[in-house]
């Protein structure tokens, strides 16, 4: 894409055409009320785009029979809108279509991934690993195999330090008794790249371990390459890169020995056995296109997330100096993902005192539970910064005039809280 073609000056941002032409989007999530909203989390959810809705929409109710019953065309014209997706997908990460399992959500993924390795009749190994920074839907599911087992499950983490790095005595934890190890390429939280997965890639081929990715994020703000011999499997997601929700995929390499998943739910035998269930349709199709536009824009999205993160920073550098910090502020981080908190003031207190500001507190699976972020716990940081840290996610509708006034507004609104808290 050209961004001197879609470029509309008022608006700020290069991205914005992509939300106004046929879609009913305004940009900057502008509501009723008299303040204006500014959406900062679109590490939790992204809007869809316009071309992406277009390609969906014929699949809601004229390509809507489904492509299991192949014996009338309408049937098979939808089994070939799958199959295309299926290997537009494919081709993004340099797999073969069979590859591609399609799944409801990454949440669903990488369960799918997890519990049909250990719960596979023919599993020989005992022993599963995660990185202590992994998105719940990692942690918990391993956590719940272990106390549910009664086939000797031994359950194991990575540990990281305060910048969310593997360290690397971490690493002898994987042994020849290892079925499964889990790492993000990026966290979900913090934006931090985790610089150690050639390493940990290449002690699991060492032993014969399942490398397992949940690269939703990664993926999403530019930085998952085709580089797939690291991994053996790994998770991507459309809620994250404007297209819908409802539609991830599981990719699951071929490899010898074969990997053996024992399917999660059954039925008809959808996605080779592995996924019963009649397809979502115009989700697929929808994330399909969105993985392509992913793919083909990552340099420009990667610039635009930048170029909005330096504007906020250097506003609220301006407006509050001193007193904020900045969880792995000098390692390599995804661009657009901010972690950060204002010293003496509650992270839960400030988003709600911020008004009109969207962010979460910690990862959005969790941010009306009062407590602190396992990720910024397991990274070593004290309970009381832990509490005190924001996340914030720009995203392509964004403009730089939304990013400097959100300085303004959530600076101001940490003055306020930090007051009333002196008071009490």
């Amino acid at each position: 894409m050209n961004l001197s073609d879609t470029q509309l000056p008022s608006q700020g941002s290069p991205f914005l055409v992509d939300f106004y032409a046929d879609a009913p989007i305004t940009a900057g999530f502008t509501s009723l009320k008299s303040q204006p909203e500014i959406y900062l989390d679109f590490a939790a959810a992204t809007p869809v785009r316009s071309k992406c809705l277009q390609t969906m929409l014929p699949f809601f109710s004229q390509t809507f029979a489904n492509p299991a019953n192949r014996l009338h065309k309408p049937g098979e014209q939808a089994q070939n809108a799958l199959e295309a997706a299926r290997q537009t997908i494919a081709d993004c990460f340099a797999l073969n279509a069979e590859e591609v399992v399609f799944t409801s959500s990454a949440t669903e993924a990488n369960n799918l991934l997890i519990r049909g390795l250990w719960n596979h009749p023919l599993r020989k190994r005992n022993k599963i690993i995660y990185c202590e920074t992994e998105h719940s839907c990692v942690s918990e599911t391993c956590v719940s195999l272990f106390d549910l087992s009664s086939q000797g499950m031994v359950l194991d983490t990575l540990k990281v330090d305060k910048n969310g790095q593997i360290l690397p005595e971490q690493l002898c934890k994987i042994d020849d008794s290892t079925l499964l190890v889990c790492v993000m390429d990026a966290n979900n939280e913090t934006g931090v790249v985790q610089s150690k997965i050639a390493e940990v890639s290449a002690h699991c081929q060492k032993w014969g371990a399942h490398l397992h990715m949940d690269c939703v994020q990664g993926f999403a703000r530019g930085n998952f390459e085709n580089d797939n011999h690291l991994w053996n499997s790994a998770v991507v997601s459309g809620a994250k890169i404007y297209g819908p929700k409802g539609a991830a995929a599981l990719l699951l390499k071929k490899s010898k020995p074969k990997v053996r998943l024992q399917s999660q739910n059954t039925g008809g035998g959808q996605e080779n056995g592995l996924r019963s269930g009649t397809p979502n349709m115009p989700a697929i199709v929808g994330f399909a296109e969105a993985c392509q536009w992913t793919k083909d824009n990552k340099k420009e999205l990667r610039a635009h997330l930048k170029s909005l993160e330096t504007a906020f920073l250097g506003a609220l550098n301006k407006l509050h100096p001193g007193g904020i910090s900045f969880v792995a502020e000098n390692v390599d981080r995804l661009p657009g993902i901010l972690s950060l908190g204002f010293q003496n003031v509650n992270g839960m207190k400030l988003a709600e005192e911020a008004k009109g500001i969207c962010v979460s507190v910690g990862s959005a699976c969790r941010t009306l539970q009062a407590t602190a972020s396992p990720v910024l716990l397991a990274m070593g940081y004290e309970l009381e910064q832990a509490l005190s840290t924001i996340r914030i996610s720009f995203g392509l509708p964004n403009t730089i005039s939304e990013a400097t006034l959100a300085a303004e507004i959530l600076a101001t609104a940490a003055q306020r809280v930090k007051a009333d808290s002196a008071s009490c």
